[in-house]
């Protein structure tokens, strides 16, 4: 019967994307989501088109939509969250970024967008019920999924199949397309000597018996390799990388010790390489919920030990964390880090660290030479975006130490993190922090 109901809704890509029409409102989904077929044939179609609205998030792979410069007039992306690729399709005006916390974007994404002509997501292949998994990810689709007036279903044909806010079944379906392929994968990125010394200073303010949020990038690959002497870790995560793959795999995370779903591992999407897809495949153990239950300030508080592990790019020496953008220049998003920060500063015996490197080269457009910059400032530069506020920040380490800004004054903050700085830039902090917050 199901089988029945399949072959007579599947089509390709490009009979799909014929379908649309100039103004038309897309979601077309991103991260492990993304469906890469279907995202091609509507740019074959791109000089066809105008103003064709395009929700998107993070994609893990080129989409020629985002960096054809020739797109600009067809396609309008809106973005909740960045990457390099978002940020070349921002500079060409194509693509336009939504401030916001992810606990929320569902109902912001609604607020904006009642309803989209289209919706288009990669999934699993059917089981024998008629259903589909989303491939790895329960974000903000099924609080989507009846706003669209047509539901397109891109079958990889080795996506995860998994467990929670996932399950899509044929009835759902206005359209099926198949394709053979892993959903799209994220590259690991390799340490390097500075984010292995970061990995040690951060892996000593965890305990054992605690509660792990960790995402992706070499700081959290490195943290992971420091993490393997501890013993009973849990996992409650926005998102699941490799890293926190290697750490289930090994037995320093069991979940033993969690006092919110005891046992299993916590996430909202799975992002990374094949191999991580698929351990996730058919694995009970961990869980995919939606944003607005990962995200959940009560919700994370209610992992006792919760520990938060989050990244900024630069911080000023009150604590305000710049975590999304360098001065106007959109880098990635808030994501999930005031929701995680803040949610585990609520739990019991629980703490939230803010990462950074202590340095950044620039090349000097006169000279061409790379020249070093501290991450950690007297101010933020002009138009930064605020991700964490002073108030809401706990620890930040860098690899040269960690500090606790808790209870401290504006004062005695300044010392602490200037302490962690790059010891090249500590005097001129000083030197910045008596003249701009000494002197009034």
């Amino acid at each position: 019967m199901f089988q029945e109901e399949y072959r007579r809704k599947r089509t390709t890509a490009d009979e799909e994307a014929a379908r649309v029409r100039s103004g038309d409102t897309l979601y077309l989904a991103g991260g492990p989501l993304l469906a890469t077929d279907y995202a091609a044939a509507l740019h074959r179609r791109a000089k066809e088109l105008r103003q064709v609205r395009v929700l998107h998030y993070l994609p893990l792979e080129p989409v020629a939509l985002l960096t054809d410069p020739a797109c600009r007039d067809s396609f309008q992306v809106q973005s909740v969250f960045y990457n390099k690729i978002q940020q070349i399709s921002d500079q060409l005006g194509i693509c336009s970024f939504i401030p916001n916390h992810l606990r929320n974007v569902a109902r912001d994404w609604t607020h904006a967008v009642p309803e989209y002509d289209c919706m288009v997501l990669t999934v699993s292949p059917m089981d024998k019920h008629g259903y589909f998994s989303l491939a790895g990810c329960a974000c903000l689709e099924q609080a989507l999924i009846p706003r669209a007036r047509r539901l397109v279903l891109e079958v990889a044909s080795h996506a995860p199949r998994v467990f929670g806010d996932v399950t899509i079944h044929i009835s759902q379906a206005d359209a099926i397309l198949e394709s053979d392929r892993y959903p799209a994968a994220l590259l690991s990125k390799e340490p390097d000597q500075v984010d292995r010394q970061l990995g040690k200073v951060v892996a000593d303010l965890v305990r054992d018996g605690d509660t792990i949020q960790l995402g992706f990038g070499s700081t959290i690959n490195a943290l992971a390799a420091e993490l393997t002497h501890k013993q009973h870790l849990g996992i409650h995560t926005e998102s699941l990388s490799d890293a926190a793959m290697d750490l289930i795999l090994s037995g320093v995370v069991d979940n033993t010790r969690k006092t919110l779903h005891p046992f299993q591992t916590v996430t909202c999407f799975s992002m990374g390489s094949h191999a991580l897809y698929d351990f996730v495949d058919d694995n009970p153990s961990i869980l995919h919920k939606a944003l607005c239950y990962t995200n959940d300030l009560n919700v994370i508080a209610a992992n006792r030990a919760m520990v938060s592990i989050n990244a900024a790019l630069q911080i000023d020496l009150s604590g305000q964390c710049a975590s999304e953008s360098v001065g106007t220049r959109q880098i990635s998003g808030s994501g999930g880090q005031v929701d995680t920060a803040v949610g585990a500063q609520m739990a019991p015996d629980g703490k939230s660290i803010i990462t950074l490197r202590s340095t950044y080269t620039v090349k000097n457009k006169e000279t061409g030479e790379e020249q070093l910059q501290s991450r950690i400032l007297p101010l933020l530069p002009q138009g930064a975006a605020v991700t964490l506020t002073r108030t809401n920040t706990h620890y930040v380490a860098t690899e040269y130490g960690a500090v606790c800004l808790r209870g401290l004054t504006v004062t005695e903050r300044a010392k602490a993190l200037i302490s962690i700085a790059h010891p090249q830039f500590r005097p001129w902090l000083e030197e910045e922090f008596q003249r701009l917050y000494q002197t009034h």
